[in-house]
């Protein structure tokens, strides 16, 4: 037992205090202090539902399983029905095709259709005569020969129209040398015309004047010679005799070929000619026509020439001049 101190004494503890003066006990090194264990969040609660919902999903799918494949059972049909909807679908499918082909090739007909009747039938391409031009008459040309030929073609569509039998209508008139004939859209014609003018009057025996051209190509008549025109003295069954007479007229200048009076053709190699206000010429033939009118014209301009009757260029390195 423990002995109390005493109050007065500055060191002693209080009354009430008990010292014990045994020694305190060590710990063992086996021996740990145990410590307060946490306590645990409350887990079970949260387990339960998600077990809870696991469960019903995994119901949910199997119940979503077995609907699939109550639908499947149900729904798909046998192989052969399906076979039978395919055929049926290819034959739809190809009826839908011809119907498109057979729907186009009805409208290109519609619209080839109104297209023939539009350019054949319909008077929107018919030919008027009164839109016809034409040129190129010429002194010779008759001018209601060639309306009378257009107008027989009136009413004919332009698009088949045959401008080839026109133009060749065209030269079989007396005076058309040429003629060219062109569409004018969309119902006119436009026709050129060459004309045939006459460079001589070849005279008859009967009486009278064949009007030819320079290709001697008759283009028309007359009863008397025509001022304006030389006179052929040729033998009209000697077609090569009368075109060695027009050679001359061809060979000719302007100035000269206008004053020709007349001209005389015996033979082809025998061509002479008269000049108005001037001498008779000696030409011969054909041959070195371009020299022979060098020649003459330098003669013409002569003294000596301008008193001659007769000038032979026959040979034109040796002209002759002649008076009577």
């Amino acid at each position: 037992m423990s002995t109390p101190r005493r109050p007065d004494s500055p060191t002693s503890p209080p009354q009430w205090e008990r010292v014990s003066t045994a020694p305190p006990t060590a710990p063992t090194p086996t021996q740990r202090t145990p410590r307060p264990s946490p306590v645990a969040p409350a887990k079970v609660p949260q387990r339960r539902a998600e077990t809870a919902i696991t469960d019903a999903a995994k119901g949910t799918v199997s119940a979503l399983t077995v609907a699939l494949g109550r639908a499947r059972a149900t729904v798909v049909p046998p192989i052969s029905e399906r076979k039978d909807e395919r055929e049926a679908e290819r034959r739809a499918a190809k009826r839908r095709r011809l119907a498109i082909v057979w729907g186009r090739r009805a409208g290109y007909a519609l619209v080839a259709g109104a297209l023939v009747w539009l350019v054949l039938l319909s008077p929107v391409f018919a030919l008027d005569p009164q839109k016809v031009q034409v040129s190129g008459y010429g002194t010779v040309v008759d001018p209601e020969e060639v309306r009378t030929l257009v107008d027989s073609d009136e009413g004919e569509s332009l698009a088949t129209l045959s401008l080839g039998q026109l133009t060749s209508q065209l030269k079989d008139i007396p005076g058309v040398r040429e003629a060219h004939v062109e569409r004018s859209w969309p119902d006119g014609l436009v026709i050129t015309l060459e004309s045939r003018e006459p460079a001589a009057a070849v005279h008859q025996a009967g009486g009278g004047y064949i009007l030819v051209d320079d290709e001697g190509v008759q283009v028309g008549r007359s009863n008397k010679a025509p001022k304006e025109l030389p006179t052929l003295a040729v033998p009209v069954d000697k077609p090569k005799v009368l075109a060695a007479a027009l050679g001359v007229i061809n060979a000719m200048p302007t100035e000269l070929r206008d004053r020709i009076v007349s001209i005389s053709a015996p033979t082809v190699d025998s061509v002479s000619f008269t000049l108005r206000k001037g001498p008779t010429v000696e030409w011969g033939s054909a041959e070195d026509s371009e020299l022979k009118v060098k020649v003459l014209n330098v003669l013409l301009t002569s003294k000596q020439a301008k008193k001659a009757d007769v000038i032979d260029v026959s040979a034109p390195t040796l002209p002759i001049t002649t008076n009577n």
